[in-house]
């Protein structure tokens, strides 16, 4: 189900680029030079096999087999499943995929249960448990039920009659996002020793409420994961990423998957950052495998015809070559999907934790082993030059994995003759294609050893709570789960005493941590239990004993032991104590922070723990560092300080900047350099009043004085590089705009670079100042139309500002076709009637609809020939401000380089109606922050404490979420309309030349 690696990089042109989304009424309209070939006898129907026929068609791993364990007509399009407590499988059929405008009458979503009555090892009993839901993508067991993910809710439903058919039907959260190929839904429910069930929200995200609670604020899930209680139903955000599969190992690490990128890991939770809300983090989920399109796979499937097809148009010369694919249609990560960890005991222990990912695009398993790296881990490759599974069956798409009760890694293939979404296939090849072909079809398969004999399965729904206990220690990761599970469920105090017991007695690690996580859900975690796991011989239950102590962190013997853990020689236990010492009250943790950040504040994850660790205590914890001359000298103190001042800044607590100032003072004139670079943090990320008040502290004043000298001497200097201007002009302004005005009319002359004016430009939008107006529309003849577009972007910046562009407008000095449309759009719902009314006036906003009339009058350029250096120019003049090609422009939006993969009237629709279909991760949005700024453009990256925006002229701003007074997407394609105003029909043809032919 993931993208493949031509749709998910045919990218729309602005929406974040020209997005992967074949538009749909661009398969109406046929280019010229196809329109006179007819492929259909290049595309035949290749026929489905039968499950033996495929069975005969796999190309396994030496010393091991896959059987069939179950297969249509018991099952259709199966995209997950989940085993029960008594070894049932709960199957999730998403029938809709690929059913848009389908010939076929295939109903909707469902969850079967499937049953193997005899033990022998196959389904032979097939109910549906749920049907008539909406796009069916997730399900896990709890209660004698299960939690299903249909888009847009979250449901619970269960069987109380025991007909195997559910009579309970309940929306427990509702609100999100969908995709509109059905390959980014959230998905991957898994039930993890936390007693929380996690999921990952995929590419669509939404904004997630309780759906019985109607006024009830949603809460954003973009780029996030998401946990939640089932007994409670109190949930959660947390860190995230990925795309169609999410998977944890016995240790709780969280991994995710991208098409073109096989395994990530997620470095942290994400509740940490969020209690330091200050605090500026990375995205948390880290590419650990060789990714992108230089990764190799070894497919032994033929290639599919309509690949060849377009293979062969490259080759050609009817389209031009990939970039990275050449001749090849095929044998690169293009759809990955499913990431899974094998977790069983039927394997031989080499097996065990190794990571395996679909790639149904290449009807293939691919295997990595995980090694250390730091905090985190790297995927290597395990099987050189072969994969683990690959089937010569072109049907075959391994969309999701599951570890099985009898200690076997099952395989959810969802059987289809075409598994990429239709709408992101090319119209002149789609329309050949039984797109819908296998609806009703798909196998689950079991992979074994060669000498497996299968064991039999338990039914542990019917085991007493003492004897789920011992399973926690179980080799079998599926009945650790699952024995968690049930006791949580259960709430039974009758497992108090022997969970006690083998907490401290368990013959593994994992059996030991299990215990701890179960008294936990049980409510009867205690101190001396903690201590017992903080003293644990094996570091990762210590590890996950620091994060359970957090609650008892006031208990004298848990607090000394989580002191002492600062020395442990284990790199992961320090690194959640880094994140622990957040819990804990007094000056210990300011101390134990301070020795960590010596030891460790190098790496930068470990940076993000500490500092997520210092809220309220920040001041303090940076001056013992800068009075340690010992420190000061390391590689990293500098970078360390400079964050750390960065986010005292940040949060403006007069406390915490006295505490730095004193620090400073002992600091050697040799260091004065280190100083300047900590003030210079402080100082950039003070609110207005913040820095106000600095200026009146003692010696503030005159260390303030000192850095906006420099910096007006390094911006006026013609001879410093163009970066070193603009972080200087940015410095300025911390001070009056009257202090520097003059100057920054120079900055704004055209002689002067782009970075410098634009950073003028930029920097001239944080003055609330009534002359900042007047003073851009001084100088907007000059400016080029990307630096036009920052000046917009300075205009609605600030309610009080707009009547003065709008007055420029009128008055002729800025010409209405310098304003895009959405920008238009925008202010015709504006708050203000008054800026309403104007702007109907100023703008024939009608025209701003009638995008057809607009495509019409452009078809013409599809008829001509474009010439590539023109287009190339016009590329250049209108597109670089957003895009770049052959290191030209900058790189807002998605590679351009794959849209060549679209036709040319596809790609003439996105240009001149981008707002036709807005996919939710390319749509525009409004942030105003608090102190009443407004920004308009893409959210690139959002994480617990913040989100970044980019904005139409290319610059990003990354605003903490304390700062946000409201977010609301406009409704309209970051990519703007109205690109006819500035480019004629002959132009366009030019145009589509150069992006049909970069190389």
């Amino acid at each position: 189900m993931s993208r493949s690696r031509r749709s998910s990089a045919r990218l729309a042109l602005a929406s974040i680029a020209f997005f992967a989304s074949g538009h749909p009424a661009a398969a109406q309209e046929q280019n010229t030079v196809r329109a006179e070939t007819d492929y259909a006898a290049e595309l035949p129907y290749i026929p489905p096999k039968s499950p033996a026929e495929s069975l005969a068609a796999f190309r396994i791993h030496p010393g091991f087999r896959i059987e069939l364990a179950a297969a249509e007509p018991m099952l259709a399009s199966p995209v997950a499943l989940d085993f029960d407590e008594d070894g049932r499988a709960y199957v999730a059929e998403f029938t809709e995929f690929n059913q848009k405008d389908s010939k076929y009458a295939h109903g909707r979503g469902r969850v079967r249960l499937l049953e193997d009555t005899d033990d022998d090892g196959a389904f032979d009993r097939s109910t549906v448990f749920l049907d008539d839901l909406d796009a069916t993508t997730a399900v896990c067991c709890y209660g004698g039920g299960v939690f299903v993910g249909a888009i847009p809710s979250i449901l619970y439903a269960k069987d109380t009659d025991g007909d195997g058919k559910a009579d309970i039907r309940r929306v427990v959260f509702t609100g999100f996002g969908r995709d509109a190929g059905g390959e980014a839904l959230f998905n991957s429910f898994r039930w993890r020793f936390d007693n929380r069930i996690h999921l990952s929200t995929s590419n669509s995200g939404g904004e997630v409420r309780h759906a019985a609670l109607e006024d009830e604020r949603p809460v954003s899930v973009r780029g996030q994961g998401l946990l939640f209680d089932p007994r409670t139903e109190e949930f959660a955000v947390t860190s995230g990423g990925g795309q169609h599969g999410m998977s944890l190992d016995d240790w709780g690490r969280k991994f995710v998957c991208t098409s073109h990128d096989p395994v990530f890991l997620v470095m942290y939770d994400g509740r940490y950052l969020a209690r330091n809300p200050y605090l500026e983090g990375p995205a948390a989920a880290v590419r650990i495998a060789g990714g992108g399109y230089d990764t190799k796979v070894f497919k032994i499937s033929p290639n599919e015809p309509w690949r060849i097809v377009r293979t062969r148009l490259r080759t050609t010369g009817v389209e031009e070559p990939h970039p990275t694919e050449g001749d090849q249609p095929s044998g690169y990560f293009s759809a990955a999907s499913g990431v899974t960890i094998f977790r069983g005991d039927a394997w031989p222990p080499d097996f065990h934790g190794n990571v395996f990912v679909g790639e149904v695009a290449n009807n293939l398993i691919y295997r990595a082993r995980l090694v250390p790296d730091g905090v985190g881990l790297r995927a290597l490759r395990a099987d050189a030059g072969v994969e683990f599974l690959a089937s010569a069956d072109m049907w075959f798409r391994p969309v999701q994995m599951a570890n099985g009760p009898d200690g076997a890694l099952y395989v959810i293939d969802m059987y289809r003759q075409v598994i990429e979404a239709a709408e992101f296939m090319p119209p002149y090849i789609a329309k050949h294609l039984d797109i819908g072909a296998g609806f009703d079809q798909g196998r689950i398969y079991r992979i074994v050893p060669e000498a497996f004999r299968r064991p039999k399965i338990p039914r542990l729904g019917k085991l007493a709570a003492a004897d789920l206990v011992p399973l926690l220690d179980h080799p079998n990761g599926w009945h650790r789960d699952t024995a968690s599970r049930l006791l949580y469920e259960r709430q039974d105090p009758s497992a108090v005493a022997p969970l006690r017991k083998l907490a401290a007695e368990a013959g593994t690690p994992l059996g030991r941590m299990h215990s701890l996580y179960a008294l936990d859900g049980l409510k009867a975690l205690d101190p001396d239990t903690v201590l017992g796991g903080l003293r644990d011989p094996d570091p990762r239950v210590r590890e996950h004993a620091v994060r359970l102590a957090e609650p008892f962190e006031s208990a004298p013997g848990v607090r000394a032991r989580l002191e002492a853990l600062i020395d442990d020689p284990e790199l992961r236990v320090r690194y959640q104590v880094a994140f622990s010492l957040g819990a804990v009250s007094g000056e210990m943790p300011t101390r134990a922070l301070a020795r960590l950040a010596r030891r460790d504040g190098a790496d930068r994850w470990f940076r993000l723990a500490i500092l997520s660790s210092s809220s309220g205590r920040a001041g303090e914890l940076f001056r013992l560092l800068v009075e340690d001359a010992e420190f000061r000298i390391l590689p990293h103190a500098r970078t360390f300080l400079t964050a750390m001042a960065d986010l005292i800044g940040r949060a403006n607590r007069a406390e915490e900047i006295e505490a730095l100032l004193r620090g400073l003072e002992s600091l050697t004139d040799d260091e004065r350099s280190l100083g300047r670079d900590v003030l210079q943090a402080l100082i950039v990320r003070l609110p207005s009043a913040g820095r106000e008040r600095f200026s009146r502290l003692a010696g503030a004043r005159a260390l303030l004085d000192e850095l906006l000298g420099r910096a007006d001497e390094t911006a006026r200097d013609v001879e410093r590089p163009a970066a070193d201007r603009v972080e200087a002009i940015r410095m300025l302004g911390l001070a009056p705009l009257a202090a520097h005005e003059g100057l920054f009319r120079e900055l704004l002359e055209s002689r002067q670079p782009l970075p410098v004016q634009a950073a003028a430009v930029e920097t001239l939008a944080g003055f609330d100042e009534p002359r900042v107006p007047a003073l851009l529309l001084e100088v907007w003849p000059g400016f080029s139309p990307r630096l036009r577009a920052t000046a917009v972007e300075a205009f609605f910046s600030r309610p009080a500002w707009i009547p003065a562009f709008l007055d420029a407008v009128e008055e002729d000095r800025v010409k209405a076709i310098d304003v895009d449309p959405a920008r238009i759009q925008s202010l015709l719902a504006h708050a203000d009637s008054r800026v309403r009314s104007r702007t109907a006036l100023l703008f024939d906003a009608a025209k701003l609809e009638r995008r057809e009339d607009v495509v019409a009058a452009y078809r013409e350029s599809l008829r001509l020939g474009g010439d590539r250096a023109r287009g190339k120019a016009a590329f250049e003049k209108q597109c670089s401000a957003c895009h770049q090609l052959e290191g030209i422009g900058a790189q807002i939006g998605a590679d351009l380089k794959a849209i060549r993969d679209q036709s040319a009237e596809a790609i003439l629709l996105h240009i001149l109606d981008p707002n036709r279909e807005i996919k939710p991760q390319f749509q525009s949005y409004l942030l105003e922050t608090d102190d009443r700024t407004f920004i308009t453009g893409l959210i690139t990256e959002e994480t617990a404490n913040s989100i970044t925006i980019r904005r139409a002229d290319g610059s990003t701003e990354t605003v903490l979420r304390v700062h946000i007074r409201e977010l609301q997407g406009t409704g309209l394609s970051f990519m703007p309309e109205g690109l006819e105003k500035q480019i004629g029909v002959a132009s366009m043809a030019d145009l589509l030349a150069y992006l049909k032919s970069v190389q």
